[in-house]
């Protein structure tokens, strides 16, 4: 019998409520109780995770626990939400200084990424949307690729993000600028036809008020379209906490499995329609894990780039990709 990927400590509330409150109260949350996805109290401790932000920070230690109904994962205790805020008023990107349009577009052409992914949301965003109105909203809307890819969609756009390096690169690739807001300081009397949220529902403290909130944003016949890093992905079942992609504490406070975040959708009345995986690995990323030399490292660049969609679609048909899209439709 194989090794399980996963396991979990048997700690009981009353030991775990000390263990966490000796992290301390000035920078962390409120204990959570409940599942964040889908409110069941069956939780479990996971794993810890330490991580140093920058340079200039301390490691801090983060706790992962784990619900038993729906397999979604979350911070316990979560960071407070000040916290979050001085980090997400610069980026919500992990930058720690201002990048230019160029940097961001040469990036875009070496391996073609968000555009990608901009392009595809927004394409099936339209085709869900069945409510006749043109009005889109993207929230944590970043360099601004899901805006452009929702005009181009013919989507009149609202767009919102707190982080002022992305802004920067938003305004001169799109010629306006975001609205500076975290989504739950957001306001608007008028409904929309789309709601974008790329990489962006693992960051909020509360989840389900946000998609109770995004679903009263949306006109009968609105869609979601929102993307998250997948909690149950080929990367964490094989790197456990040393992955960063779907683990990146303390910026990532929710891990979300499909169904997690399909109870969580549904319980705000929103119906899934369609709900598929995603896996695109960096050509250095291999190289860069094991700190291979200069000709090992062209070697295994090669090698992904040959073995790119041949190994996404087995860790995609397997439900391991890398992270899930959601299109979900208000009734």
């Amino acid at each position: 019998m194989p090794v399980p990927l996963y396991f979990f400590s048997d700690i009981a509330w009353d030991e775990s409520d000390a263990v966490l409150a000796s992290t301390g109260s000035a920078i962390y949350g409120d204990i959570l109780r409940e599942c964040v996805a889908c409110g069941s109290e069956n939780l479990r401790f996971w794993r810890r995770k330490r991580y140093q932000y920058t340079l200039d920070s301390s490691v801090e230690t983060f706790h992962i626990w784990r619900c038993s109904d729906c397999g979604t994962g979350f911070l316990n205790r979560p960071p407070h939400a000040d916290w979050l805020k001085t980090i997400y008023q610069y980026s919500g990107q992990a930058l720690t200084e201002p990048v230019t349009v160029a940097d961001i577009l040469a990036r875009e052409a070496k391996f073609p990424n968000i555009t990608v992914d901009a392009a595809r949301m927004a394409r099936d965003a339209d085709r869900y949307n069945s409510s006749g109105n043109k009005r889109a909203l993207d929230i944590g809307s970043g360099f601004g690729f899901y805006t452009q890819a929702l005009r181009r969609e013919g989507y009149r756009t609202v767009s919102i993000n707190p982080g002022r390096y992305e802004n920067a690169v938003f305004k001169e690739l799109n010629g306006d600028e975001p609205i500076p807001l975290m989504f739950d300081s957001f306001q608007d009397s008028e409904p929309y036809g789309v709601v974008m949220m790329s990489q962006v529902l693992e960051h909020l403290l509360g989840p389900e008020q946000a998609i109770r909130k995004v679903s009263g944003l949306l006109a009968p016949g609105g869609v979601l379209a929102c993307a998250v890093p997948n909690f149950e992905s080929f990367n964490v079942k094989l790197l456990g906490t040393q992955d960063n992609a779907c683990l990146w504490v303390p910026e990532h406070v929710n891990y979300f499995t499909e169904k997690g975040l399909r109870l969580l959708l549904e319980h705000n009345g929103l119906k899934v329609v369609k709900m598929e995986q995603t896996t695109r690995i960096q050509p250095k990323a291999l190289a860069k894990r094991i700190k291979a030399g200069q000709m090992l490292s062209s070697f295994l660049e090669s090698l992904v780039i040959n073995l790119q969609k041949p190994f996404s679609q087995v860790v995609n048909s397997l439900g391991m990709g890398t992270y899930i899209s959601v299109y979900a439709v208000k009734s």
